[in-house]
């Protein structure tokens, strides 16, 4: 039953209710009623959380790039180690590519920014729970989530920093011209491959939109035949 679930909640949002009861009368017409009640009861999701699961199908490299990056965060955090940072900039990195594909969607499909910024809310929520992690990366998501868990993250701190608050820094070392130039070129590959990545996004949307059109332009041409 998982993956006629799974297809209730990547259909477009008006689509959903129908849907979901014909599937219900279905698995009662197959004797299996108790699947059939569970069915029964799944919520149509909010039009916020429903651009949540449709991210979740379309953009599921940013969504796993995003749940790593939280699960580094919260390792890091705990261990006090110095990849605590890099993890940050990660999960800033894959949630401004969600955003980014939340807002196609929703002006695919006629919502607002209110929805975009709201399935972000219940994104960066559900990153902050094993749980709401899980619900994400299924895109199984039925309501909108509060973001207190998530800014309780964001104000998380490494241990090790918070174990050295208060004594006085160790004397820096001056790093070495062949360090400077390593960090520099890193930086350099790091700007590059964001730029590529991006290109490519903009790139994949113009042949989504591409091929939507063939695809309207196909029934009409089949619409036509028939007439």
């Amino acid at each position: 039953m998982d993956d006629e679930v799974d297809r209730l909640y990547g259909l477009p949002l008006d689509e959903f209710v129908g849907a979901r009861d014909e599937l219900a009368k279905q698995l009662r017409a197959e004797d299996r009623r108790e699947e059939a009640e569970r069915v029964k009861a799944l919520r149509k999701p909010p039009v916020a959380v429903w651009l949540v699961n449709q991210v979740a199908r379309e953009r599921e490299l940013d969504v796993r790039r995003l749940l790593d990056a939280a699960e580094s965060l919260r390792k890091a955090q705990a261990a006090g180690s110095e990849e605590f940072t890099e993890a940050r900039r990660d999960e800033t990195h894959a949630l401004e590519r969600i955003a980014g594909a939340a807002g196609e969607i929703a002006r695919r499909e006629g919502s607002g920014q209110a929805a975009v910024d709201k399935a972000m809310q219940t994104v960066r929520a559900a990153a902050a729970t094993d749980d709401g992690r899980e619900l994400l990366r299924q895109g199984r998501l039925t309501e909108e989530l509060s973001p207190v868990g998530f800014e309780a993250l964001s104000g998380l701190v490494p241990a090790a920093s918070r174990s050295r608050k208060k004594k006085a820094p160790p004397p820096r070392r001056r790093p070495s011209k062949q360090a400077r130039e390593r960090v520099e070129r890193l930086r350099k590959a790091e700007r590059e491959a964001e730029r590529a990545a991006d290109r490519a996004e903009k790139e994949a949307a113009r042949l989504r939109e591409a091929a939507e059109a063939a695809t309207a332009a196909r029934a009409r041409a089949e619409k036509d035949l028939e007439g």
